[in-house]
């Protein structure tokens, strides 16, 4: 029997703090195969290396696991490095007081196994689903050969690549047991901003989006866990955390969309009063009796995946839909009045002035003025993601640092204008890179004012809410000034070309004849 200490590196906060469920997975098995577990979540430390250095000391064990969940904050304009983060406050306080076997893994170690270990300086790293490979690792330790063969272990030594497996996907997930997490963390912590139970329906994925790595984190094949187990995990969970709101996580909830539908009569039919939501829908597979299915199981919002609203620019990024299936997503969401963030991503290959005027006015017609319109500018390019094979000059580290796609037809930094001036004119619209980053007490305040005056209501809509204030109040037409004395040319600049080429205006964001002086 081993002493296996488990280590959450993320503590990065937004929308909310992370319940660490696959840490906790990785726990149980290790546990059931009869070694001792500990988990350490640094998510709300306060000094990291302090509770890093009792841990080792108090426990003492023979292999350290440490969870890595984001390389960074997914922005592909103002990114945030996170590996940066986790090297500073994690890793190295953990070397200086640990000389044993450390192992990391998690979604960003799937993305860049070999480039992580080098920037950590450290030895091992697990690819791909971590329960199999974690536990062979642990009980092979001190055979070296051995530990060369296992599914999913990279293993780099003095800078050479000792090893380099593919993934050792679980080929049954409904066989892995359900895992209580108040046994391995303090989950009340989370319970303060809110932050849901998080559920896999299905693990990989089959589509072919330009900009994502599903593909080489889970698979490219849907593994599907029975419906009714899925719900027995979701009835499980809320009796032993008693949190009832409830996050699908997987990369796209409603494909295979009969397995979906599948999951929403079993929720259904047992009646759990729940506040469910999803973090990806898809347009390309909504029709009414799945919106009328989400409605009746206890969605209180969604989170679809739009990207754009440009059938040019939808097809550049792999896509499966187009604007058409975009606008009757919406229509249905709004008719069963389920509140939505969409998500765009602009900046993407083949982005112009163009695709960015369609974009946005198709959002503003797809969209209730009370959803959230969520802005991701530039497309930040990872490691094994498609679009990295029509990027000829590839840097040394494989894409492990923020690097951003630059569009031909228009700068990103232009982009970013563009956007903010519509930002300026839509109370829903949210930049991701420079409103993401709200105080941790803000969101903890906020959850809490939703819990008491609005429980249905989901917490972004404060942000919309604290805009329409800023309107009213003058703040917003203040803001427009300044940015206009900045930014001015530019938006003249853009307008010239959309009237020029093609005699259209920033319209939705008024003109500048018409705008303040």
């Amino acid at each position: 029997m081993a002493k296996i200490l488990l280590i959450n590196s993320n503590r990065f906060k937004q929308p909310w703090p992370v319940i660490p469920f696959g840490l906790c997975h990785i726990a149980a098995v290790t546990e059931k195969a009869g070694h001792e577990v500990k988990v350490l979540d640094l998510c709300f430390s306060r000094n990291p290396a302090r509770e890093i250095s009792s841990m080792i000391k108090e426990f003492q064990p023979d292999v350290v696991g440490v969870s890595i969940r984001n390389i960074d904050n997914g922005a592909g304009f103002n990114t945030q490095f996170l590996i940066a983060d986790v090297k500073k406050e994690v890793i190295e306080p953990l070397k200086k007081v640990y000389k044993g076997p450390i192992v990391i893994g998690g979604p960003a170690v799937s993305i860049n196994p070999v480039e992580i270990l080098d920037y950590l300086g450290l030895n091992f790293a697990i690819k791909g689903d971590g329960e199999l490979s974690f536990l062979a690792f642990v009980e092979n330790i001190q055979n070296e050969e051995t530990l060369k063969q296992i599914k999913g272990l990279h293993i780099v030594k003095n800078g050479k690549i000792i090893a380099a497996n593919e993934p050792w996907r679980v080929p049954c997930l409904d066989e892995i047991p359900f895992v209580n997490p108040t046994k391995y963390i303090n989950v009340d912590k989370y319970r303060k901003f809110n932050s849901p139970l998080q559920i896999q329906t299905k693990r990989g994925c089959s589509l072919s989006c330009s900009y994502c790595t599903y593909n080489a984190i889970e698979g490219k094949f849907y593994r599907l866990k029975n419906p009714k187990k899925v719900v027995d995990e979701i009835e499980f969970l809320v009796k032993e955390t008693g949190i009832t709101h409830v996050e699908f996580t997987d990369s796209t909830f409603n494909i295979p969309i009969n397995h979906c539908k599948n999951i929403l009569k079993e929720l259904k039919k047992r009646n759990l009063k729940l506040k469910l939501r999803t973090m990806g829908l898809n347009p390309g597979a909504v029709d009414e009796e799945l919106i009328e299915l989400m409605k009746e199981a206890g969605f209180m919002d969604v989170d679809l995946g739009a990207e754009s609203g440009s059938n040019i620019t939808l097809k550049t990024l792999g896509k499966n839909f187009t604007k058409k299936d975009i606008i009757k997503a919406g229509d249905l969401l709004k008719r069963y009045k389920i509140p939505t963030t969409w998500y765009l991503l602009v900046g993407a290959p083949k982005e112009s002035i163009f695709t960015l005027k369609e974009t946005y006015e198709t959002l503003i017609k797809a969209a209730s003025k009370w959803d959230l319109i969520n802005i991701g500018i530039g497309l930040r390019v990872y490691n094994q993601a498609p679009v990295t094979k029509f990027i000829s000059k590839k840097p040394e580290d494989n894409f492990l640092k923020p690097y951003h796609y630059e569009p031909e037809e228009i700068s990103l930094n232009e982009v970013k204008i563009y956007t903010k001036w519509m930002a300026l004119h839509n109370d829903n619209f949210f930049m991701y890179d420079e409103d993401e980053n709200t105080p941790p007490f803000v969101l903890m305040l906020g959850s809490a004012l939703i819990k008491i005056f609005a429980p249905r209501q989901p917490i972004w809509r404060l942000f919309i809410l604290i805009r329409k204030i800023q309107r009213f109040t003058g703040i917003t037409w203040l803001r427009k000034f300044l940015f206009l004395r900045k930014y001015r040319k530019i938006i003249e600049r853009l307008e010239e070309k959309l009237k020029r080429e093609n005699g259209l205006t920033l319209n939705h964001s008024p003109s500048l004849d018409r705008e303040v002086a």
